[in-house]
């Protein structure tokens, strides 16, 4: 995606399934303002899902387990990471 220290940046696409600070700490290093912008853009991505569907789902009476809550929140790191980028691409 022409991303500057994607290597570096890429553990901290998924690990905001764990924890919702953990992505913010992954990136300290990178020097990449581009990066660091898409791993929090993604970051807050991941943080809306879990903290308001991931929670209404589980809550709900929808017959939802952990692992289509995991395989959701994958999906949509999937869809959004392109838009970010695009985004951050437009604005840096």
């Amino acid at each position: 995606m022409g991303l500057p220290e994607a290597a570096e940046a890429a553990p901290a696409t998924i690990v905001g399934f764990i924890d919702m600070f953990l992505p913010a700490v992954l990136a300290s290093g990178i020097e990449a303002e581009i990066t660091r912008f898409v791993i929090g853009a993604l970051s807050l991505v991941q943080i809306i899902y879990l903290t308001e569907m991931g929670t209404l789902l589980l809550i709900s009476k929808v017959p939802v387990k952990l692992w289509h809550l995991l395989v959701i929140f994958i999906e949509r790191t999937v869809i959004s990471l392109p838009i970010i980028v695009l985004i951050a691409h437009m604005i840096y």
